[in-house]
């Protein structure tokens, strides 16, 4: 394992005057927009599509700091690692996205109030019809290697993850939905071309790192197999980024260095760079952070809370609240427990699931009933309400169950195509405290109804339900515990349940229902206004289908030493926001 106190003394501390391009985060605590301005040209209303708008980069004075900064030694509690890879095209974690956002350009970003913000584009126009995008990009980026950064690099791209979307680049894929190809008509201008509007564009591109064509282009050829091969791990290979970071030293599995990139195109983070060290027990990280071997820690267990804020060098925050979600494999494909996909099933386990006892017992409190994975936050902006969490009601949860046809064993289990009905559910190992609580409960709750759990404990949540592979969904999984990230605008967590997701292998429960597949589509209205209803119809067909339970929001609790500002970013940006913003380390300093 690295030491970061090794690391920071072979560093050069130096202060850069720091100007803030964008903001990128929806909730209170992650991030701070009123320093920021956006200034936007003349807007001209078109029925038939989108509005054309322009957009000029915000900019904002940074707190005065101390000449010199040390590196920012942050201890990550997971289970297995912080990144599943550094390569795009391997990648699913939020992590590995935060990583990616910090080492590429993206074409846009987004401020606390949803309003997307210039990055590598520093404005951009529709065409009246919707279909046709105009982005006008900087020309003052440059790669690691020196070559300048051009549309032609956005444009393959886009154009890659496009052609490849079923394939290498499935894990991408959600970023490009509706987008028939790009074209670079000159270095700065670049040109996008849908297949229908889309709306949710400017926010599923922020998600996509843009990649330097000179290195990645001789990898996309034939099925594109070989653009997997590149590691991005400075021990294996050269790493051509952009910055405002790049990785110096990999090692998801101790402590992973990133180092501060004086040629980006934007103004420099105030500190030289930034460790991330990895703990699989919150004790050992709680008293690291007390002990002053590292600065910041996250997520940390709400078990862990009171005991850190009597500590009174230290603060602690929730920096957000992240939906946790309870999935169950309704793939048509699903053979081992084919009565998974019966609707009356999955609704008797939702209303059977007490939320209350898992905020009161399993998160103290630093957590509220969920009702859907499309954030409350999203209202009322692209939803007229929020959903409500589902009422638990146990008695009718066994008269759905008896009126189906699942009869009860002698053991109290109920029965289910000859077999009992038991189902194996996955866990995090990284939230392995909360997760096996929130087990508890559930085990208790659905015993209730005559349903049997049993645990199983991964490093890889995502990866084990779905397993990575593109192709027909084909998880051998039952059901799983995982937290769902999505970007300013919800298509990300609509999009997710669509039949083209399940058979691209990426589907958070498989699936793949034609009446739904139509109800997204008309989230594609151009409209804003009437584009809500549309978005309330797909959020409330998940609900009531339960394609997914929604069971709470929980805090994602964030501690620092009180000597260092602008930390809550830090939480933000590594557990909860799939779309994060290069500004989210300018700001993060020691105090003076």
């Amino acid at each position: 394992m690295i030491s970061f106190i090794k690391v920071a003394k072979r560093r050069e501390l130096a202060l850069l005057a720091a100007v803030v391009i964008v903001a990128t985060v929806v909730y209170a605590g992650c991030g701070d927009d009123s320093s920021s301005t956006t200034t936007s040209g003349p807007t001209t209303s078109s029925a038939a599509g989108p509005s054309t708008t322009a957009s000029t980069a915000p900019s904002t004075t940074a707190t005065t700091v101390p000449v010199e900064q040390p590196l920012l030694r942050i201890g990550a509690i997971a289970g297995g690692g912080l990144f599943d890879s550094l390569n795009p095209y391997n990648a699913y974690t939020a992590a590995a996205l935060a990583a990616f956002m910090q080492m590429y350009p993206a074409i846009a970003q987004f401020s606390t109030d949803l309003q997307p913000q210039p990055d590598l584009a520093l404005s951009w126009e529709t065409s009246p019809d919707g279909l046709t995008w105009t982005f006008k990009l900087r020309d003052d980026g440059v790669w690691t290697d020196g070559k300048p950064i051009t549309a032609s690099d956005a444009a393959f791209t886009i154009n890659t993850a496009v052609k490849f979307t079923a394939g290498v680049a499935a894990s991408v894929s959600p970023f490009v939905v509706g987008i028939k190809d790009a074209t670079a008509t000159d270095a700065t201008t670049l040109v996008v071309t849908l297949t229908s509007p889309t709306p949710a564009l400017l926010a599923n591109l922020l998600n996509l790192a843009i990649l330097p064509e000179h290195v990645w282009g001789p990898l996309a050829v034939d099925d594109g197999a070989q653009l997997k091969t590149l590691t991005n791990d400075p021990s294996v290979e050269t790493v051509v980024v952009s910055g405002p970071f790049t990785v110096e030293k990999n090692d998801a599995k101790g402590t992973t260095i990133f180092k501060r990139v004086d040629t980006f195109y934007g103004e420099k983070p105030l500190i030289p760079g930034y460790g991330l060290q990895l703990f699989t027990s919150p004790d050992a990280a709680a008293q690291a952070l007390k002990a002053g071997d590292v600065d910041v820690i996250f997520p940390i267990p709400s078990s862990l809370a009171e005991s850190l804020k009597a500590d009174p060098k230290l603060e602690v925050q929730g920096t957000s609240k992240m939906p946790l979600m309870f999935g169950l494999n309704n793939s048509p494909n699903y053979k081992i427990h084919p009565e998974l996909t019966d609707v009356r099933l999955r609704e008797a386990i939702d209303i059977a699931i007490d939320r209350d006892q898992i905020v009161s017992d399993v998160y103290q409190g630093y957590a509220v009933p969920g009702g859907s994975l499309i954030y409350p936050e999203y209202t009322p902006k692209h939803m007229s309400a929020p959903l409500a969490p589902v009422t638990r009601d146990v008695a009718r949860a066994n008269q759905i169950l008896d009126e189906a046809g699942y009869a009860k064993g002698s053991d109290g289990i109920r029965v289910a195509n000859g077999q009992p009905m038991e189902y194996t559910v996955v866990l995090w190992s990284a939230r392995s405290g909360d997760h096996q609580r929130l087990f508890g409960v559930l085990k208790q709750n659905l015993a209730e109804i005559g349903i049997s759990l049993v645990s199983e404990m991964t490093d890889d949540a995502w990866g084990a339900f779905i397993g990575y592979t593109p192709g027909e969904f084909h998880s051998t999984k039952d059901a799983w515990l995982l937290s769902f990230v999505e970007n300013p605008d919800p298509d990300s967590g609509l999009v997710m349940f669509t039949s083209t997701m399940a058979e691209y292998g990426i589907s958070p429960t498989g699936t793949a229902n034609p009446e739904y597949d139509e109800l997204y589509k008309l989230t594609k209205n151009p409209d804003p206004t009437a584009r809500i209803a549309t978005v309330d119809a797909a959020a409330a067909w998940i609900q009531d289908n339960h394609a997914e339970i929604a069971l709470v929001y929980w805090d994602v609790l964030t501690a620092w030493n009180k000597q260092w500002q602008n930390i809550p970013d830090i939480g933000c940006l590594f557990t909860t926001i799939s779309y994060i913003s290069k500004d989210a380390f300018v700001r993060v300093a020691v105090q003076e």
